[in-house]
């Protein structure tokens, strides 16, 4: 099959078409495979996200003082108790008054002023996690982190257990720092993962491309990504199911594939409980596959079901029959908002709150972007989604595209449900937040990418070619925008400017001003290096006729 749009002969050697002979799933091949350009743009996100890391203070993301204690109560051995019978340890609460989550006279209420220079104690006053509590300090809060499964947090805990002079002897604010990159690094492969399901299901080069590049356009997935949160580990887990079900519906039906797929879903149910919507989508996978004619799925499919249990599904079942229920609730934990069960207030969350939690609203969603820039990019987004699926090349296709529309859609469901029965049950809202989606973007930035190219076979060649870059502009534009509103909000002092704000986000932040300015230095460089590959491949192209 022919691309929609031209390309070169070596672009044509690694992008095969959704017509090619069924391609065997393979977390390593998923590296191989993936062209220059591809990795140039992974490069720069992970250079991204190491940059929010040091932008948004520390404790400045959703849940994120008890995401960093829950990993170190394991550190120092504090266990796993059941939901209602944990708070925040000692250490914790000492990690949020050194923290800049508050002001000096009032260390445990969120700061809603910029954050001050001259308050950032110099290094060597900064204690270490086990020197953190103080008499007189007030006791732990209730840390609800308990309610989900502990794999993010083991996986947490060892790595600050293997590194040199780690676990809890490090500086408060060194833990937080190495804590965050583990997580970006959990993130930084989805558009290597949106890349290689996109080939799997779209014969035209510009629909992967396009799709590596749609990670870099969320500021809020940036966010998330950069901080602390179990959210990370799901999102990353959740993308490699994505890809290998991607391959299954190619054809790809061996047991190497069903394993990793029950591998992979039994992590994921180990991690969170949104994973659950990962299972439909399995199922109903190998049902599709054998109605395409697939025979002989009985011992993948049971290979697949029984690694999936042993691996983290376990984990419910025990909590069904230990405690009655799939996820036992935290005992006094808020409510939430209180809206007096006044529908039009829930509608209103799980639309214009929802799709900007979606987009961004940072920290403890203080500094949201522009109402105008949210509904901007989400008329886009929405279009090339629903373009890729009514310009679909067949029933197949479009069948295998909604496939990987399903994670976003049930965690909707799941999200809208819950807080629904919240609100009937207390009269109040919570639990709607746009990062409970992203363990769907892949599946999102898979059908971004073939609306993008649906778009490219409709538009003249010479603007088709230049879609990509369009693409990268559009995601260097929202960072940017994004990334002065939180300059603005958290750092830039009364009457000071961008230079006075840099100042005072080095001075809180754990890495020295020279590792900053190589994060910050890194990431430019790369997006220029991006820019520059993305252009030459638009020059190097050549139209070429689409297939009837």
């Amino acid at each position: 099959m022919e691309a929609a749009v031209g390309t070169t002969a070596a672009a044509v050697a690694v992008e095969p078409s959704g017509d090619c002979p069924a391609e065997r799933f393979s977390p390593l091949g998923i590296l191989r495979q993936a062209p220059g350009h591809i990795w140039l743009i992974t490069a720069a996100f992970a250079c991204l996200l190491a940059s929010w890391s040091i932008l948004v203070p520390h404790y400045h993301a959703p849940d994120e003082p008890n995401q960093v204690d829950a990993v170190m109560r394991l550190v120092q051995g504090d266990g796993w108790p059941h939901p209602g019978d944990a708070v925040v340890t000692p250490d914790g609460v000492g990690a949020i008054r050194a923290s800049p989550f508050g002001s000096r006279t009032s260390p445990y209420e969120l700061t809603v002023a910029p954050i001050p220079a001259h308050d950032a104690p110099p290094d060597s006053q900064r204690p270490a996690w086990r020197d953190l509590a103080a008499p007189g300090q007030p006791s732990g809060y209730i840390q609800q982190m308990v309610q989900h499964p502990p794999l993010y947090y083991l996986l947490e805990a060892m790595i600050l257990k293997v590194l040199p002079g780690s676990g809890d002897a490090l500086r408060w604010d060194v833990t937080i720092g190495l804590l965050r990159m583990s997580n970006v690094l959990m993130v930084a492969p989805l558009p290597l993962l949106a890349h290689a399901a996109t080939r799997r299901l779209c014969p035209q080069p510009v629909a992967a491309t396009v799709a590596a590049l749609v990670p870099c356009a969320v500021p809020q997935l940036v966010h998330i990504g950069s901080s602390v949160s179990n959210d990370n580990l799901l999102i990353g887990l959740g993308g490699l199911v994505t890809v290998a079900v991607a391959h299954m519906l190619r054809g790809d039906t061996s047991a190497r594939t069903a394993c990793w797929i029950g591998l992979l879903t039994g992590l994921a149910l180990l991690t969170k409980f949104f994973a659950v919507v990962l299972i439909p989508m399995i199922v109903t996978a190998y049902v599709c596959v054998r109605l395409r004619g697939a025979r002989s799925l009985w011992r993948p499919a049971v290979l697949c079901g029984g690694l999936g249990i042993a691996a983290g599904g376990w984990w419910w079942l025990v909590n069904v029959l230990r405690w009655h229920t799939v996820q036992p609730r935290t005992p006094g934990f808020p409510p939430g908002e209180y809206v007096g069960r006044d529908w039009s207030v829930y509608w209103s969350w799980m639309s214009e709150r929802l799709a900007t939690r979606w987009w961004g609203s940072i920290g403890w969603y203080e500094a949201d972007i522009s109402p105008l820039l949210v509904l901007v990019a989400s008329l886009l987004l929405g279009g090339l989604l629903g373009w890729g699926l009514l310009r679909a090349r067949g029933r197949a296709q479009r069948v295998d595209l909604l496939f990987m529309l399903w994670p976003t859609v049930g965690l909707l469901v799941i999200v809208g449900g819950q807080a629904a029965a919240h609100l009937v049950r207390t009269g109040h809202m919570t639990g709607v937040s746009g990062r409970y989606l992203f363990t769907g973007f892949v599946g999102v930035a898979v059908l971004a990418g073939a609306g993008a190219a649906a778009l490219a076979a409709a538009l003249r060649p010479r603007p088709a070619r230049w879609l990509p870059l369009a693409v990268f502009a559009a995601a260097v534009g929202i960072q940017l925008d994004a990334a002065w509103l939180v300059l603005g909000h958290f750092w830039r002092p009364a009457g000071g400017g961008p230079v006075a704000a840099l100042r005072a986000m080095a001075a809180w932040s754990p890495w020295p001003a020279a590792g900053i300015a190589v994060v910050f230095g890194s990431a430019l460089a790369l997006a220029i290096l991006t820019a520059i590959s993305l252009a030459r491949n638009t020059r190097a192209t050549r139209p070429i006729t689409p297939a009837p």
